[in-house]
């Protein structure tokens, strides 16, 4: 058998083994590649491992052609981590792994450094520092792909690194770690990881992650630390502190304080918005401008978050503190799927004559035993084969628009942001239906999730596609036929606003049925409703909420309570 990737000699003892050790992997498995890698970079960070000036040379070289490494997995995560849990995971661990095994093996040489007064280890040192600061970079943007933020200890070990490129006062030397890059610095990379946590507030995707990151090493060039701050309103960052970039306050500072002016940056998101919205009003019905439309959302928000003069956008509705707890459904098919498996299996069934234990107890006992705990029991399994996992959520806040609430990770691990949701309060029987709009993880356990209320009820419905009767067929009034096609699952919502008797009804369906002005039959155990389609409100992967009204002439959508 022939075994890839292995050669007579250690692969990273030089930069010329490291070119002949990758040429003998196949290009179509980068997974195969990524384990070996990983495997090597242990192998060189134990403690008791010989390490010599020309094996950091190699990993520095391995580093730079592991480049098309990352970027392949990083494509395939954007694209494939929301098929399932399972995928997700796979990615993710592979980018964390891969940059958690460069950390170590850096780590390990720079003890070495530190420990050795070797002429040549100290003349790498300005490298060794920055490719730690870059990969912390990486970290705490793969961390972010799943909302989770720094511990403390990891802003330490960032801070640390900076800290000894100033006292070795190479923070601005010029560094090449690519050959096909452009020479950079250690500030630069520093600054860099520094803003986007910063302009990441919890409400961005991976796709837009990582186009903001791709962006902020070109709108980063002109940020410089100072000693000094250049306006009363510049942020900060305590370099013996363990926490990021904050805004200066009116107490004064203490510590190893550094400033940085953000007005540059500040200055080119409002350019871009500008552009943004030159483009839009020029060339409103340009296939590019759904795309526009999304850059424009996501550059104001990061704006607002870069801006030295705090501007907080004016909430829709106070919030309001409570408790409790609420029962979830996540995911638009299997919020679906509950209630449509809750209409078609009610209470009834449990009732006599329509179960076989409840005859049997009539028969045997003249009466039901148990009735209401059978009841109950029923709906707690129906309920525990949809609900997310983990358990109820609980709730922090509520205001007139949305919710703040705590979840398992269990259940936040398969949230993305544009996820719906359904919850009910405990012992209550009404549903309410939101989208997943922030996320927070707050401990290895636990996240916060904000989300965005879109409808205070709703009902599962059955959408039966109308299609054209043959052309031999009859017609009403020179109007073709239709007849009845394939049926799908849809949600019939309902928003009622505070102080308003009159409620707002609209429609959730799969994305890959929604057409405008398309003619559809809404039917319900009680009624049957021809409806058409009207404007998209919002598109996500697989739901599409849309505006719906009736077709025939002065009738009515059912209302929502009187299909639950």
């Amino acid at each position: 058998m022939f075994s890839f990737g292995k050669t007579g000699r250690d692969p990273l003892a030089d930069v010329k083994s490291v070119e002949r050790w990758l040429a003998a992997f196949p290009p179509n498995d980068p997974l195969a590649l990524h384990g070996e890698i990983v495997a090597e970079l242990g192998r060189i960070s134990e403690r008791d491992a010989h390490r010599t000036p020309g094996q950091l040379e190699a990993v520095f070289a391995l580093d730079s052609r592991t480049a098309e490494l990352r970027t392949a997995l990083t494509v395939q995560y954007i694209e494939h981590a929301n098929r399932s849990s399972k995928i997700e995971n796979q990615l993710w661990s592979a980018l964390f792994d891969l940059t958690q095994a460069f950390l170590l093996a850096y780590q390990a040489f720079g003890r070495d450094a530190a420990a050795h007064a070797s002429t040549r280890l100290q003349e790498m040192q300005p490298e060794l520092v920055l490719r730690q600061i870059v990969h912390l970079g990486l970290d705490a943007k793969i961390r972010l792909y799943r909302y989770e933020q720094w511990i403390p200890a990891k802003w330490t070990e960032l801070h640390g690194l900076f800290a000894l490129a100033l006292s070795g006062h190479f923070e601005r030397q010029l560094v090449t770690i690519d050959a096909d890059g452009e020479p950079t610095t250690i500030e630069h990379a520093y600054v860099h990881v520094l803003v986007l946590q910063l302009v990441h507030a919890g409400n961005t995707t991976v796709k837009h992650l990582e186009y903001l990151d791709d962006e902020l090493e070109q709108w980063c060039l002109p940020l410089r630390l100072t000693l000094e701050p250049s306006s009363e309103t510049s942020f900060y960052v305590d370099l013996g502190g363990r926490e990021g970039l904050k805004r200066r306050g009116a107490a004064p500072l203490e510590g190893n304080v550094l400033f940085l002016d953000t007005r540059p940056l500040h200055a080119v998101l409002m350019q871009n918005l500008v552009v943004l919205e030159q483009k839009l009003r020029m060339q409103p019905l340009s296939e590019r401008t759904p795309k526009r439309t999304e850059q424009l959302a996501l550059l104001a928000k990061v704006a607002a978050q870069a801006d030295p003069e705090f501007r907080p956008f004016a909430r829709r509705g106070e919030r309001v503190a409570a408790a409790g707890t609420v029962d979830a459904i996540v995911g638009f098919g299997s919020i679906a799927g509950y209630l449509r498996d809750e209409e078609h299996t009610p209470h009834r069934h449990a009732e006599s004559g329509h179960s076989y234990g409840g005859t049997m107890d009539l028969a045997v006992f003249g009466r039901l035993r148990n009735e209401d705990e059978r009841m109950a029991e029923q709906a707690r399994r129906r309920l525990a084969s949809f609900a997310a996992r983990g358990g109820p959520w609980e709730v922090k806040d509520v205001s007139q628009t949305g919710f703040r609430l705590i979840a398992s990770m269990l259940a936040a691990n398969t949230v993305t942001l544009g996820t719906a949701a359904a919850l009910r309060p405990r012992g209550q029987a009404t549903w309410t239906l939101g989208i997943v709009r922030r996320m927070r993880r707050l401990t290895s356990e636990r996240a916060e999730i904000g989300l965005q209320l879109i409808a205070s009820a709703l009902a599962g419905v059955d959408l039966i596609e109308q299609r054209k009767a043959p052309a031999d067929d009859y017609s009403v009034d020179g109007v073709p036929a239709t007849i009845d096609g394939r049926t799908f699952p849809g949600l019939l919502l309902s928003l009622r606003k505070k102080g308003s008797d009159a409620a707002v009804q609209s429609l959730m369906l799969p994305a890959v049925e929604y057409q405008p002005s398309r003619r559809l039959k809404l039917q319900m155990p009680r009624s049957t409703t021809p409806i058409r389609l009207g404007r998209l409100l919002e598109q996500q992967p697989d739901w599409v909420w849309t505006a719906v009204d009736p077709l025939e002439q002065g009738a009515s959508l059912p209302r929502v309570a009187d299909v639950a």
